[in-house]
């Protein structure tokens, strides 16, 4: 009887199971990439410091007090409003609480009231750390135009460059699009920007632009045309986009000047485009002109400035809304002689006088002529404070001196 046959066992092929689920490695890399990026991958977002304890994050200032200051000096005024106030406290505990979204629907109703650098800056970083770019760049671009070298900002924008890495200054070249004014390019005061409307019926450029801080100030808006062919047309819209009917039209090759006297830090937004379709290459500057004098903001009484008397004083009228408010304290009983020489050949000066509690006390005789001189005497107490007002007749303008002796 022969030997029984032994089948020779075979080994198992473990490369065959390897080779045969080759997919599935790649497929839980995928998954787990898909849900690291669903999350939120570190470098797309801020790089904040979170908060330790009450301390708020990094670059977010919590100081109120640097809002009332700051508001003080843009507007020219204090902050005479107890619920801003409030809302600006109640975001500071909620950041301090890491409830950022609520934080952020406060300061965006601050910042409708006191649209200041310091509240933009907050918000900058508190969009940033939502993971908000596009929100984040622009509150910083708002506080750069009101202060193109504020330092929190500057030193948010460094720490923050893998989120805002095309920076956020204000604009200098007009990006499109642009023919809003949802979508209107943030500029600033004294900075040209360059742009051009397309050879198109419906090409127009907005721009939002905020008038420099107190005093207030003559704002010169141009539009230096680059073309033979550009009608420009300038038409000017208030921070509620509603048209004001200031604006300016020019012929085509010519460039358009306007110039207007608005309330400081106040936000407008400027339309270019072509009349009759035309197009062409342009630069839009909006220049401050230091029209004010060295007493400004005098514009009322409680903010009347002091003379001394028998030193004249140099002052001006910048326009038509212009007034200016001054005091003095009579050192005797009797009268006092006050005359406003006129240094310009525009201005008719006229003049108002108060008590010293404030009530009006008379006016000063009638000028009539462009560059005329008023002279007026004012019966006075020892010891007392007397209010003197200088305005303008007739819509003139120009500058003066005062004296009180």
């Amino acid at each position: 009887m022969s030997a029984p046959l032994y089948k020779k066992k075979r080994k198992k092929n473990h490369r065959s199971v390897v080779w045969r689920y080759w997919w599935l490695p790649l497929v839980v890399a995928g998954v787990g990439m898909m849900l690291w990026v669903a999350t939120g991958p570190r470098w797309s977002r801020a790089k904040v410091s979170l908060p330790l304890g009450n301390r708020p994050i990094s670059g977010y200032s919590s100081s109120t007090a640097t809002v009332l200051q700051e508001f003080l000096h843009f507007y020219g005024k204090p902050l005479d409003n107890a619920e801003i106030e409030r809302l600006c406290n109640q975001a500071n505990e909620r950041v301090a609480a890491k409830d950022y979204s609520n934080a952020v629907g406060m300061l965006e109703q601050v910042v409708k009231v006191a649209g200041v650098p310091a509240v933009y800056n907050n918000l900058g970083v508190l969009y940033a750390e939502v993971n908000d770019r596009p929100r984040s760049i622009n509150a910083f671009r708002e506080a750069l135009a009101r202060d193109v070298d504020y330092q929190p900002v500057r030193l948010n924008l460094e720490r923050l460059k893998e989120i805002v890495a095309l920076g956020a200054d204000p604009v200098t070249r007009e990006v499109e699009s642009n023919n809003n004014p949802g979508l209107a390019n943030i500029i600033a005061v004294g900075r040209p920007v360059e742009g051009a409307i397309a050879a198109s019926m419906d090409d127009v450029d907005f721009f939002r632009v905020t008038t420099p801080p107190a005093p207030r100030d003559l704002i010169l808006i141009e539009i230096e045309n680059h073309s033979t062919t550009l009608a420009p047309v300038l038409k000017v819209f208030d921070a509620d986009e509603r048209l004001t009917g200031m604006g300016k039209t020019g012929a085509a090759g010519e460039s358009v000047k306007l110039t207007i006297s608005p309330s400081p830090n106040t936000a407008y937004f400027l339309q270019v485009s072509g009349y009759g379709g035309s197009a062409g290459a342009y630069t839009l500057r909006v220049l401050a002109q230091k029209a004010f004098d060295a007493y400004e903001p005098n514009d009322d009484i409680f903010n009347a400035r002091r003379l001394t008397l028998g030193t004249p004083v140099e002052a001006g009228i910048m326009d038509d809304t212009d007034t200016d408010f001054f005091s003095f304290v009579s050192p005797r009983s009797g009268t006092v002689s006050i005359v406003i020489n006129n240094r310009s050949t525009t201005l008719i000066p006229a003049l108002s006088t108060f008590f010293p509690d404030m009530r009006s006390s008379g006016f000063g005789p009638d000028v009539q002529t462009p560059g005329g001189t008023l002279r007026h005497t004012l019966e006075v107490q020892e010891n007392q404070t007397y209010f003197l007002q200088v305005w303008s007749r007739s819509s003139t303008a120009g500058k003066y001196s005062l004296l009180v002796e």
